[in-house]
């Protein structure tokens, strides 16, 4: 790891070293070197926009490229405008498309509206049709172009009825989504390797995700009459990083019950929250754990990342998305450009020979 202190300039050059001031000048990424990225990294002005960007902190999700099932680039011009500035500023966008369909009054759903999980066949089908048109409309208008997609977020916490303990029903209602909907992203000629479903392990009522969703709809693992197989996963190991049953180090765990697509794991979200930066803003949004001074998110975000080293080497941790470039204590990165605690250690370790 570099002992040094980063800085961005508008322009999004680093400055790291004493003395002599190493500069790091802009250059081109190679996408298929860069494993790094930020929530709302594009989400910000025009003048910092590539600040992360050039030094290989290229995935974006979440902000303008969250988008409701249904929507397409021709059907939205926020979303094609959003979209647009992502790989204009050569990044990779993670899409989380959400429902646009379901029973309301779901307030644990961090999507739009407070829907809990489709029910039915027409609600299932109008989800089905409508995540396959918004993949397919990406993948029509930038053919040669890598883009994830995620199908709803965390939804273990919106079972229906409104209230429902997260676990095993949640698990159930999920599946009965995500079975027809990997056949219709087969028959739509998306591939699975695109399509990173959820993953969680042990939930509030002591039954484990991965297992359940397999238990629900046995088509979803590989074999004869398989609906899938389930060909990539994402998951949010919020937590310290010196635990096995929390943080980056229960990755591991995780991918020991996936029995498909095991070798294509991103982490979408993961991160700390400052109570030293705007007033540790939004801190009460997550356990207790991930929050604590801008020195200590710092380390700890160092620890996860250089733990989370060996994974990517492995080949099987694709990408690792830190939440957030800009969002109260979370943010890596000022309103004026200038970077916060954990902002520094991302860009140290983003220049670092370990991060390549």
């Amino acid at each position: 790891m570099l002992a040094c202190v980063v800085a961005i300039s508008a322009l999004g050059a680093v400055a790291c070293g004493s003395g002599s001031g190493v500069t790091v000048a802009r250059t081109a990424v190679n996408p298929s070197n860069a494993w790094l990225g930020l929530n709302y990294n594009a989400d910000v002005d025009n003048q910092q926009l590539r600040a992360f960007s050039v030094h290989g902190v290229i995935y974006d999700r979440e902000g303008t490229i969250e988008v409701r099932a249904g929507e397409t680039l021709q059907s939205s011009s926020d979303f094609s405008w959003g979209l647009a500035r992502t790989y204009g500023a050569g990044m990779v966008p993670d899409f989380e498309i959400d429902t646009a369909v379901g029973p309301p009054g779901c307030t644990a759903n961090p999507g739009p509206r407070s829907l809990c999980l489709p029910r039915g066949p027409q609600q299932i089908d109008d989800f089905v049709r409508g995540f396959a048109a918004t993949a397919t409309s990406v993948m029509r208008a930038y053919p040669h172009r890598r883009a994830l997609f995620e199908p709803m977020d965390e939804p273990w916490n919106w079972a229906w009825p409104p209230g429902t303990v997260a676990g095993s029903v949640a698990a159930g209602e999920y599946a009965a989504v995500l079975a027809p909907l990997l056949t219709a992203v087969k028959k739509a000629g998306i591939p699975l390797t695109d399509i990173y479903v959820p993953a969680l392990g042990v939930l509030p009522d002591r039954t484990y995700w991965i297992s359940d969703l397999y238990k629900a709809q046995p088509c979803l693992q590989p074999g004869p009459g398989s609906c899938g197989p389930i060909g990539g996963w994402n998951v949010h190991p919020y937590g310290q990083p010196g635990s096995s049953s929390g943080g980056i180090g229960s990755v591991p765990g995780l991918r020991t019950e996936m029995r498909s697509g095991e070798d294509n794991v991103i982490v979408s979200e993961v991160g700390f929250c400052a109570t030293t930066v705007d007033g540790g803003a939004g801190c009460d949004e997550n356990t207790p754990a991930v929050v604590g001074s801008g020195s200590e998110t710092a380390t700890w975000l160092t620890e996860t990342l250089d733990q989370a080293v060996p994974m990517h080497k492995a080949k099987w941790l694709k990408a690792l998305i830190v939440w957030a470039r800009s969002d109260g204590g979370w943010a890596m990165q000022n309103a004026n450009g200038s970077l916060t605690p954990q902002g520094q250690a991302l860009m140290r370790f983003a220049v670092s020979p370990l991060s390549r």
